[in-house]
C-alpha cells in the first residue's frame, strides 16, 4: 500500500465516529458520501430502496439534478423495471460491493435505456453517459435490498483495482451503518415469496404490454431485450436457439408495426408511463 492509499484509508477509519453521530439525521448520506470519497472520488451518488413487489423510493439524493425531477418521477414509477442494478436486487444478488459491469446483462451498456438521457436519472444530455457505476447491495430483508450507487461522469476514469480494494475494507461498515440508517424499512411481517417466483415477479409487470398483440413467450423477450440482454443471452436464458430468439425479435417488431429496438424502447416507455 502507498502512502496516499493508506492516508485514504486513514480519512475513512478517523471519519466513522462521526458517521455513527450521523445516525438517524438527514446529514448521515452526505456523511457517508463524504467519508467514501476520501477513499476514491466519485461525482455522482444515490440510494435507492428496492422492495422486490413494490416500486422503490429514493433514500439519498446525490445527483446534483443532473437529470430533471421528472426523469426521476418516471423512474420510480416505472423505468426502474429496465435498471440493472434493480434486476440484481430482485434477483438476490448477495450482499457486497459490485461494478455494474459484473451485474448488468451483455448488452445493457449499448441499450437504448442506459444511454437516454430522457429515461436514466443519472445522465443528461449535458453530460453524457456515465463512465462507470459501482454499488453496495445491501439485503436489509429478503424482499427489500438497498442499493448505494457511486458513480463517475463522462470524462472521469473508470474506478482503479487499487481503488476498488479500498472502498472493499470500507464494506462491513458501510452495510452495517446502511442498515442501522434505515431499519424501520425492515419492520413488519416478512411477506417474501418463494425465491423461484423472483423472475417472476419481473415478468409480471412486461405482460401488460401488448397482450392482444404479443405472445407471453414474446413478452417475455421483449423484457430481456429491453433490460439489456443480446439474443445470444437469451437463447441461452431461454434454452432456445439464438436463431428462434431473431425469429421472435423479428415477429414481435411485425406484430407491433416497428422496425427497431429503439422503436420497441420508446413504444414500451410510453406503455410503461401511461400506466401510472
Amino acid at each position: 500500500m502507498n502512502s496516499r492509499e493508506h492516508s485514504n484509508l486513514e480519512a475513512w477509519h478517523r471519519a466513522t465516529p462521526e458517521l455513527v453521530g450521523q445516525l438517524g439525521t438527514p446529514q448521515f448520506a452526505p456523511a457517508l458520501d463524504a467519508a467514501l470519497g476520501a477513499i476514491a472520488r466519485f461525482d455522482l451518488s444515490c440510494i435507492f430502496a428496492y422492495p422486490i413487489h413494490d416500486r422503490p423510493s429514493l433514500l439519498h439524493d446525490g445527483l446534483k439534478a443532473v437529470s430533471s425531477p421528472s426523469i426521476m418521477a418516471n423512474y420510480l414509477a416505472g423505468t426502474y423495471l429496465l435498471d440493472a442494478v434493480y434486476t440484481a436486487c430482485a434477483h438476490a444478488t448477495p450482499a457486497g460491493l459490485y461494478r455494474l459491469h459484473d451485474l448488468a446483462p451483455d448488452a445493457f451498456f449499448e441499450g437504448e435505456y442506459y444511454n437516454s438521457p430522457d429515461v436514466h436519472p443519472c445522465i443528461s444530455m449535458e453530460s453524457g453517459s456515465l463512465t462507470e457505476e459501482i454499488v453496495f447491495l445491501h439485503p436489509l430483508r429478503p424482499s427489500l435490498y438497498l442499493a448505494y450507487s457511486l458513480l463517475r461522469q463522462n470524462g472521469s476514469p473508470p474506478f482503479t483495482v487499487s481503488e476498488m480494494a479500498d472502498l472493499a475494507t470500507a464494506v462491513p461498515m458501510v452495510m452495517a451503518l446502511m442498515g442501522r440508517q434505515w431499519q424501520a424499512l425492515a419492520q413488519g411481517p416478512e411477506l417474501e415469496a418463494p425465491p423461484v417466483r423472483r423472475e417472476h415477479a419481473i415478468e409480471q409487470a412486461f405482460l401488460s404490454f401488448a397482450p392482444t398483440l404479443l405472445t407471453p413467450r414474446e413478452q417475455t423477450i421483449v423484457s430481456l431485450v429491453l433490460r439489456g440482454h443480446s439474443s445470444l443471452s437469451i437463447g441461452s436464458l431461454l434454452d432456445i436457439a439464438e436463431g428462434t430468439v431473431k425469429i421472435h425479435r423479428k415477429n414481435i417488431y411485425a406484430k407491433l408495426g416497428i422496425s427497431s429496438q429503439t422503436e420497441l424502447f420508446n413504444q414500451f416507455i410510453r406503455h410503461l408511463l401511461a400506466e401510472k
